[in-house]
């Protein structure tokens, strides 16, 4: 008997009411069960059995199995069938209709998605391994193939080809596998399979787009570093809807919080000073993970220098070594710099300034100033200087003219410092500087920490009132990025044009042409910006800017210290002074808005510079280089010696942030002994606490590492050492002090050093004797003021 015609059975029985029909089952009633007799007929039954399958009993959409088997399904759940029936399950399938429209439309999907399969495989077959190694990364980490080819479409030179920057948002790009400490099903994250991708047996996780707030607090990574206040108006100020950028962009790391607050303290502290990159146009290339504006060696050579604003364990090699901060992102740079075939390339240059400003903050000067040469070549060699007027508000000739500028203003910062001729012609065709754009001018500018945004506010009369009403004071004010890196381009312009006065061989320099340089620099001064007034901003960037221009007065008129400039009431050691304090008192009010634990890589090197003018004037080492008479020691002046004082405290304070800074303490304690100054120098607060702390007199010495741009103490066996085996160094010679009697100089007055050698290489190409008189200068004597 057909189990269904059962009377006993579960759906027939009373309080078994019969299931609800399934979706897709029947959509007829089922008919009550018929009571049957033992005294029935059998033909009675057979037509009862008859009627229960007719309408009402056969559903239209019959489960699986029965579909299979191509028999009649009664639509309960399970159906009869099934039951009869062991390890079956009985499933009911919605059916689907489709017409021939919609098979036609689901064909060319199915075409379109095999030609982006076939695209990227192409890249990852391509022989840029760069190129290859971002698909397969995307593609471990779950990313669609729609999402790999947008990418790759974006890209410059990729498949598909450029397209237009700016042309159209790019979709959201999913987050790679989850850092230590997070986790991949929170509650932030959807799970979502395409079930057309041929990569449907995996399912890849992408976080909403969403702004960097939610996005850093549900990936803190190794949990070393959460996302601090106000890293959302450090990047990306100018964007309403920032998403999770692509990848960290580094091997060294997989913290993307980290990545991020390092960025962020880079574009805060260092940022516009000698920038090579334009921010608005790295930061989204660093989000969207395209390649047009961000590598990642231009992001490893950032995070090793912000690195030096952070004291943040995760920042150095060494958690206990502060010396080491940033150093393992600046050899992941070396490793990726080493392994291109070409550096022919925007990101590269970039990469290459940044690392020099990083290497000049660790007081690897020989080391800083090579690399900026490196940038500063490629960037003439590439052409980023023939930059067409029809062209300038184009994004690539925006980014190319930033580049050239700060591989161009970071060359001849070091080219004045070590008085040199810059890597490029006297007539140099310079492009247009980048345009001042109101809304960049206007993002706000903030102090950002290892805490996050704000800091203690020092004494009021430093601010300016954010509240009138409530008399509140806050360091929130404009950026005026774009005022002040014009401001120093035109430095830059004016050293440039200094360089080749002063240093041109065959060319000795004629007192007029210094004075007419000069002149350029006093016009240039008196036509800064309003924006750029002390009494209107004081952000690091125009209190830096402030700083760079009177450095560049000090080096114009330092080598001249010891002369005269004939029928000109121009005194080039009251120029020097007067530089040399107006550098302490900017030092000064920095240090009373935001302490100097936070400073521009530079700033060591203008308080050295300084502190030099501050103890060569205060005990007239000007007049007598050679020392006091009879062994007495040289006095100094109270308020240069407490200038000078002010130096060592201000460097002892910037020490932690800049190795530098230490080497100048160095410079600073050993100069008085050597030149018998009597100065009481008192330890500076915190002094014991310095990162290094070495002998001034031995720290000084040249090394044969180094080409030794600040190296003071020089003995005579430092130019003649031999590299030949078995020679023997006495104990005597390598302690001896350093006197400029030791070295063997010729007879001619002309060629003995200048007081304030080795600090500069070179020294201006000028006449000696009587024509030295005639080109415009004379020797000072002792009845000079």
């Amino acid at each position: 008997m057909d189990p269904m015609d059962n009377d006993t059975s579960p759906s027939a029985s009373p309080g078994h009411p019969h299931p609800p029909p399934t979706p897709g089952g029947p959509t007829t009633h089922h008919l009550p069960s018929t009571s049957a007799s033992g005294t029935a007929s059998s033909s009675t039954i057979h037509s009862a059995s008859r009627r229960r399958r007719g309408l009402g009993v056969v559903t239209q959409n019959a489960c699986t199995e029965c579909r299979k088997k191509r028999a009649k399904c009664d639509g309960k759940n399970p159906c009869a069938r099934c039951k009869t029936q062991k390890d079956v399950e009985c499933v009911y399938e919605v059916p689907v209709r489709q017409s021939k429209e919609s098979l036609r439309h689901e064909n060319e999907q199915l075409r379109r998605r095999q030609r982006l399969c076939d695209q990227v495989f192409e890249a990852l077959a391509r022989p840029d391994n760069n190129i290859s190694e971002d698909v397969l990364f995307r593609l471990r980490n779950r990313q669609s193939i729609e999402v790999i080819w947008n990418w790759l479409s974006s890209s410059p030179g990729q498949v598909g080809g450029p397209v237009p920057y700016g042309g159209g948002p790019l979709p959201s790009i999913g987050m790679s596998a989850p850092s230590p400490g997070s986790s991949r099903n929170s509650p932030n994250m959807r799970r979502e399979t395409d079930q057309s991708s041929p990569w449907s047996s995996y399912s890849h996780i992408t976080t909403p787009a969403a702004p960097l707030e939610s996005w850093s607090e549900s990936h803190s990574g190794s949990g070393e570093f959460r996302r601090s206040r106000g890293l959302d108006r450090v990047l990306s100020p100018d964007f309403s809807d920032t998403r999770a950028p692509a990848r960290t962009w580094s091997m060294v790391t997989n913290d993307a919080s980290l990545v991020q607050h390092l960025l962020a303290l880079y574009f805060c502290w260092e940022y516009p000073t000698f920038a090579l990159l334009s921010k608005e146009h790295f930061l989204r290339d660093f989000v969207d993970g395209r390649t047009r504006y961000c590598s990642s060696i231009l992001v490893n050579a950032l995070l090793a220098l912000g690195c030096r604003f952070s004291s943040l364990p995760g920042t150095r090699t060494d958690p206990d070594d502060p010396t080491t901060s940033g150093d393992h992102f600046f050899m992941e740079c070396l490793r990726l710099f080493h392994l291109e075939k070409s550096h022919h390339s925007l990101t590269t240059i970039q990469a290459l300034g940044i690392m020099s400003i990083r290497e000049a903050s660790c007081g690897h000067d020989s080391e800083s100033c090579y690399y900026a040469g490196q940038s500063a070549r490629l960037a003439t060699e590439m052409g980023l200087h023939m930059i067409q007027d029809d062209r300038r508000n184009d994004d690539e000739s925006e980014v190319q003219a930033a580049t050239f500028w700060g591989a161009f203003a970071l060359d001849h910062a070091w080219s004045l410092a070590t008085g040199s001729l810059p890597k490029c012609s006297r007539f140099l065709r310079l492009p247009p500087k980048p345009a001042i754009i109101d809304g960049i001018e206007a993002t706000l500018w903030f102090p950002y920490t290892d805490d996050g945004e704000g800091m203690s506010p020092p004494a009021p009369s430093l601010f300016k009132k954010s509240n009138q009403t409530t008399g509140e004071w806050s360091s929130v004010q404009p950026s005026n990025v774009r005022s002040v890196y014009k401001c120093l381009c035109e430095i830059s312009e004016l050293v440039h044009q200094s360089l080749y006065i002063l240093y041109s061989p065959g060319m000795p320099l004629v007192g007029q042409d210094l004075l007419d340089n000069y002149q350029r620099y006093l016009d240039f001064s008196d036509s800064f910006p309003d924006v750029l007034q002390l009494d209107v901003h004081f952000t690091p960037a125009v209190l830096f800017a402030r700083m760079y221009h009177q450095f560049v007065l000090l080096l114009l008129f330092r080598p001249f210290i010891q002369l005269a400039i004939v029928g000109s009431n121009v005194n080039p050691r009251e120029r020097c002074l007067e530089a040399a304090r107006e550098i302490s008192s900017l030092v000064d009010s920095y240090s009373r808005l935001y302490s100097l634990k936070r400073t521009p890589t530079f700033v060591p090197y203008f308080v050295l510079a300084s502190g030099i003018i501050h103890l060569t004037t205060g005990a007239d080492i000007w007049k007598n280089p050679q020392g006091a008479q009879d062994g007495q020691r040289r006095t100094m002046d109270p308020s240069a010696a407490k200038a000078f004082s002010r130096c060592i405290a201000d460097l002892t304070e910037m020490a932690p942030c800049h190795l530098f800074a230490v080497q100048a303490l160095n410079h600073l304690r050993f100069l008085p002994k050597k030149w018998n100054i009597d100065i009481d120098i008192k330890v500076a607060l915190g002094e014991e606490h310095l990162p290094v702390v070495v002998d001034a007199c031995e720290a000084t010495r040249p090394v044969a590492s180094s080409i030794n741009f600040f190296a003071p103490n020089v003995t005579g066996n430092a130019f003649d050492r031999s590299w030949t085996p078995g020679h023997e160094w006495r104990l005597e010679d390598e302690q001896s002090e350093a006197t400029e009697d030791d070295i063997d100089w010729s007879e001619n007055a002309a060629e003995k050093p200048p007081w304030w050698w080795p600090f500069t290489t070179n020294r201006p190409i000028m006449h000696a004797g009587d024509r030295l008189i005639r080109s415009g200068f004379r020797p000072v004597d002792e009845q000079d003021p």
